[in-house]
């Protein structure tokens, strides 16, 4: 059974990720990790406590100093882990309903694990081999705090002093103890919801999706605020509504930065994933650089393999002279430092940089074991209807069809939960939903028929 997916463990609390996975876990990062110390953080799920003190036991059983940096949000764990410690570990399941946990790993630099690494230290959780230390090598746990210590890096980095008006969405995850003090200590007024830590999630679904956060838009009006940032579970996904309460696409947000980080290199690459969309390639060739796509949820490997300038997915930013991890904090520090120097709203600002193309997302549930048939099957239709029309065909991260007209079309298993995603852009909504409609109904019905065939 694979446990990684694109990004660390995640599933099931119980079916999937249990106290037992979890000391395991730690037992083969333990034995696997360079180095004496290894920082472990947890975001606020009501299994996290649990999880993490069965990390803790599989780390001390291999000799090694665990550093408990209790309730952070992942980015400040990487930043620590880089800062403190050999190695890192994040108890969440991010953006996952309630139900679900898991476990991300990371590198002494703060990167997450690449996915070589995880192959080995899968490899190693089910061989069992592990480091076992004597009685007189076992070691602590410390607590550590690092909370303030990680808002005064952001703040000394994005070097920036405003006076928006900010309405912040936490979606009761962890970055709700960080985020509100961050944007409070560049000089913004602050004004929160979903701002307490719940692991039940009451304010709304973790994932910030538009229809999740769709009320964001008349508040931001009614508030009359300069800009809405919203965060996941974990705190590093981010989303942005402007002072118009418009919602920007993930895509529109990684085409802001990416246009600004190339201007400012004059030329490079800019990494994105696979499921990207072609305002990003207008804006980064007019400036002079080139994008690379690669596999969901490896910006990190795609940094390294390319020595990009920049990294991105959605709703998730890398931002290398700070660190070589995602960093939603820092984001939303740049982004409203970007704001104050152009000395004009959000909206104006994405007017004048970003084309508009027309994006759709819809996830299609599937059973786990099924994704991957269907995938194939519902490809080969998509490849053969669109025939003639396609210009590229990208095999990484499932099936993506690049179109002559710039329009292109996604079908991918999802790495974390029991869907394939179906993402379609074009240049007109006419276009748009076109060919949403050929590639949403072709993977639905490759998905009821490969269940049939299953009963």
């Amino acid at each position: 059974m694979a446990l990684f997916g694109t990004a660390g463990i995640r599933g099931t609390l119980w079916d999937k990720v249990t106290p037992e996975l979890a000391m395991r876990m730690g037992r083969a990062i333990g034995t696997y990790v360079d180095g004496d110390i290894i920082a472990v953080a947890r975001d606020g799920r009501t299994s996290s406590v649990m999880l993490q003190r069965a990390m803790f036991s599989g780390l001390l059983s291999t000799g090694k100093d665990v550093l408990d940096l209790g309730l952070i949000p992942t980015p400040a764990l990487a930043w620590a882990t880089r800062e403190h410690a050999d190695g890192g570990v994040m108890i969440t399941a991010s953006h996952n309903p309630p139900t679900d946990n898991g476990i991300k790993v990371f590198n002494g630099d703060g990167t997450e694990f690449y996915v070589e690494q995880e192959r080995e230290l899968e490899g190693l959780y089910f061989s069992g081999d592990f480091t076992k230390a004597s009685w007189d090598e076992i070691k602590s746990v410390k607590p550590v705090e690092v909370i303030d210590d990680y808002i005064n890096a952001v703040l000394n980095f994005v070097n920036h002093e405003t006076s928006l008006k900010v309405l912040y969405d936490g979606a009761n995850g962890v970055g709700s103890v960080l985020a509100p003090y961050l944007l409070r200590g560049m000089g913004a007024k602050v004004i929160s919801v979903n701002a307490h830590v719940d692991g039940h999630f009451p304010g709304r679904k973790p994932e910030p999706r538009y229809e999740n956060m769709a009320y964001l838009g008349p508040l931001a009006r009614e508030l009359s605020v300069d800009l809405v940032i919203a965060q996941d579970g974990d705190a590093d996904r981010i989303a942005v509504f402007d002072e118009k309460g418009n919602y920007l696409t993930e895509d529109t947000v990684i085409a802001l930065f990416a246009k600004c980080y190339v201007e400012e290199h004059g030329g490079g690459t800019v990494v994105v994933s696979i499921d990207t969309g072609s305002r990003i390639d207008h804006v980064v060739e007019e400036a002079g650089g080139r994008v690379i796509r690669v596999p969901l949820g490896q910006p990190h490997d795609g940094m390294r393999r390319y020595e990009a300038i920049f990294a991105a997915e959605p709703w998730k930013l890398v931002h290398p002279k700070f660190g070589p991890w995602i960093d939603s904090f820092v984001t939303m520090g740049l982004l409203i430092k970007m704001i104050d120097e152009e000395g004009k709203p959000l909206s104006g600002i994405v007017k004048e940089n970003v084309p508009e193309f027309y994006l759709t997302k819809e996830n299609v549930p599937c059973p786990d074991g099924l994704k991957a048939k269907a995938v194939e099957s519902a490809a080969k239709v998509l490849g053969d209807k669109l025939g003639d029309e396609i210009k590229e065909t990208l095999t990484i991260s499932g099936y993506r069809f690049n179109i002559k007209d710039r329009s292109w079309v996604l079908v991918r298993p999802s790495g974390t939960e029991p869907k394939i995603r179906v993402v379609v852009e074009a240049p007109n909504k006419k276009r748009r939903d076109e060919l949403f409609e050929l590639a949403y109904s072709t993977v639905l019905k490759a998905v009821e028929y490969l269940k049939k065939g299953e009963r």
